[in-house]
């Protein structure tokens, strides 16, 4: 087998896509991935960068276009990178998804001799985000707020329009970037750390139709705020509130910084089915809300309540899975480590007249092992789960967490997963604790991107 070297020209034909989305072609057997290519193409490729394994080359040319190329929907497609399967057709983005996440568990998890569920798909795969962040940058001199290009996390690309957002959203974008340039505020350079205006966070229930906004700037006074306030609420009457955050750090984040309310609330209401949710703007929830209900349906399918058990939510967030339950469950507990969430979760319940949740802050570790010890003052019903729902984030879950579970030895686990390669591992730890992987169907809450969320069912040796 020979290696190709770097800065070699190549002209390969496209058999794959790789997790994470790049293109995967062969060189005499050796592996090389090429970001913006498709299965089916013949490309021109520059290899930039040569491993043990595998290698990464550039694209240079689309010698022949693969029959499952499509035209792009948006204009900043091949400089912006947000949804790099815009060119692919929809059906066949749903396909490798699929067999994805059937990889990552086969060949990551070591696992076999499970279902996989139809994967869900959406009827319209467009404007579906409820949540972006965007950042305050320079291009060609002027201020301008939009997205980084990809792999550059020093620049920032003029933003016209993003087929991913509301129509709302990006109104937004274009009013506080207008603002902005007309009190000539300074965009913050994470080069130097110098500068003043840093991200915008727009934030948009689908159904209400709720709108917040944040800005987030350095520390310092910000000018006109009154000004800032009268042109979004003047240009977008659904905004309900106008936010002002601080960044003192070095660190690009645009959430979990101190805030203000210039005016209005700091939290939006969205509905999931007859759920109201009160959702502040660092808050988790699905960034998908259409795709929510279908979300979480799967898992209730998956967790078969018939109004008699005891359910764990861990990594409950908001409350949004556990009050969706709740109606299916004699009782459940919440455990999140966010302070705000557990404060929105238990408002939630409050509000929808939800008596049978009961939402604990901590560690999920930390907190399942004072359950497991008794030192935790739990009611005997929420003792003993029947049910356990995890949502972990994308880092998977920490072993001390699938032993503690596993300790607690309930009939069924259901894991919530935004990332297969973590959840492959997860579910043979599980495996090896006594839980058969019984099932998975993943769930396109993400359209046009490599993400993709699954729900996997995992019963205990002996239960049903």
């Amino acid at each position: 087998m020979t290696k190709p070297h770097r800065g070699e020209t190549l002209q390969l034909p496209v058999t794959a896509l790789a997790f994470g989305g790049q293109g995967i072609a062969r060189s005499d057997e050796f592996v090389i991935f090429i970001g913006g290519a498709v299965p089916g193409d013949e490309v021109r490729a520059t290899v930039t960068k040569v491993k043990k394994r595998y290698a990464e080359a550039r694209l240079e040319e689309i010698v022949t276009p693969s029959s499952d190329r499509v035209d792009p929907a948006c204009s900043h497609y091949g400089t912006c990178g947000g949804c790099r399967w815009q060119s692919l057709d929809y059906q066949v983005q749903l396909r490798y998804k699929q067999q994805q996440v059937v990889d990552s568990l086969e060949r990551l998890g070591g696992l076999s001799g499970f279902e996989v569920g139809a994967i869900r798909a959406m009827d319209d795969p467009w404007r579906y985000r409820n949540k972006v962040e965007f950042s305050v940058g320079r291009a060609d001199g002027d201020l301008v707020v939009g997205f980084h290009p990809p792999g550059r996390w020093d620049a920032v690309l003029p933003q016209t329009e993003c087929r991913l957002l509301p129509q709302v959203t990006e109104g937004v974008r274009a009013t506080v970037e207008e603002w902005l340039r007309r009190v000539g505020a300074e965009p913050w350079d994470p080069r130097t750390h110098q500068g003043y205006a840093r991200h915008l966070s727009v934030r948009e229930a689908h159904g209400t139709g709720e709108v917040l906004v944040s800005l987030v700037t350095a520390p310092g006074d910000l000018p006109d705020p009154d000004g800032l306030v009268t042109m979004v609420r003047s240009h977008h009457p659904s905004v309900v509130g106008v936010l002002h955050a601080v960044n003192s750090g070095e660190a690009e984040v645009a959430t979990g910084v101190p805030y203000r309310a210039l005016w209005g609330r700091p939290h939006i209401y969205e509905t999931l089915g007859d759920l109201r949710l009160k959702i502040s703007i660092d808050a988790f929830f699905q960034t998908n809300s259409r795709m929510a209900s279908v979300l979480y349906e799967t898992a209730a399918a998956e967790a078969a309540l018939s109004g008699t058990e005891t359910l764990w939510d861990l990594y409950s967030g908001i409350g949004s899975i556990a009050l969706f339950l709740a109606p299916r469950a004699r009782a459940i507990l919440g455990i999140e480590v966010v302070s705000a969430a557990v404060r929105d979760a238990r408002e939630n319940a409050q509000a929808n007249d939800i008596e049978s949740v009961t939402f604990l802050e901590g560690n999920a570790r930390v907190v399942l092992k004072d359950i497991l010890e008794a030192r935790s003052p739990l009611p005997t019903e929420l003792a003993h789960p029947d049910v356990v729902v995890v949502d972990p984030p994308r880092a998977g879950l920490a072993h001390k967490v699938i032993h503690r579970v596993a300790a607690a030895e309930p009939a069924r686990v259901v894991y919530v997963s935004c990332n297969p390669t973590t959840l492959a591992p997860d579910a043979a730890l599980f495996a090896e604790l006594g839980y058969r992987l019984v099932r998975v169907t993943p769930v396109d809450m993400f359209p046009h991107t490599p993400h993709i969320e699954a729900v996997a069912l995992l019963e205990r040796a002996g239960r049903t």
